[in-house]
């Protein structure tokens, strides 16, 4: 969905997508706070499950259900039937409090490695959660390979 802006001449603004980084702490309950920036896109209720790499991966309903659809209709070959169980055991529905904040189940909190000091980041369709010194070293090993990926990757047009 795209609206204001101005881009060759037509207008444009992305409407409704995750971006960011945020940093915060976790509650001695185990709740983030989902940040206000990107609020509106996720509602009240969000989906949370084990991210592919050491993190929670956090969807708003509508895009929880793409997704599931999409691994729904994976074949029945078993690495295809590991990634439904992948996802699909560790999906959780979540209430966004009032003060924005989801509780993380200690099962993903566990997989995440979160303890109390987290980044929250905006990946377009998804948030993601990470422990502060697991995102840090994914900083760091990605800016050494980011130039030569973005040079492989002409589509990017960066």
């Amino acid at each position: 969905m795209w609206a204001g802006g101005e881009i060759s001449g037509a207008k444009w603004r992305r409407v409704g997508t995750l971006k960011g980084e945020y940093q915060y702490a976790l509650d001695e309950k185990g709740r983030v706070v989902i940040p206000p920036k990107v609020r509106h896109v996720l509602g009240d209720q969000v989906v949370a499950t084990r991210g592919f790499e050491t993190c929670i991966a956090v969807y708003s309903p509508p895009e929880w259900l793409r997704v599931e659809e999409g691994v729904r209709n994976l074949k029945a070959a078993a690495d295809q039937q590991t990634v439904l169980r992948y996802l699909l055991a560790s999906a959780v529905d979540l209430e966004v409090d009032r003060q924005g904040r989801i509780m993380l189940p200690p099962y993903l909190r566990e997989h995440a490695q979160v303890k109390r000091d987290v980044y929250v980041i905006g990946l377009g369709n998804r948030l993601e959660i990470w422990s502060r010194p697991l995102w840090r070293a994914y900083l760091n090993k990605a800016g050494k390979s980011a130039p030569k990926l973005v040079e492989d990757i002409p589509e990017l047009r960066i």
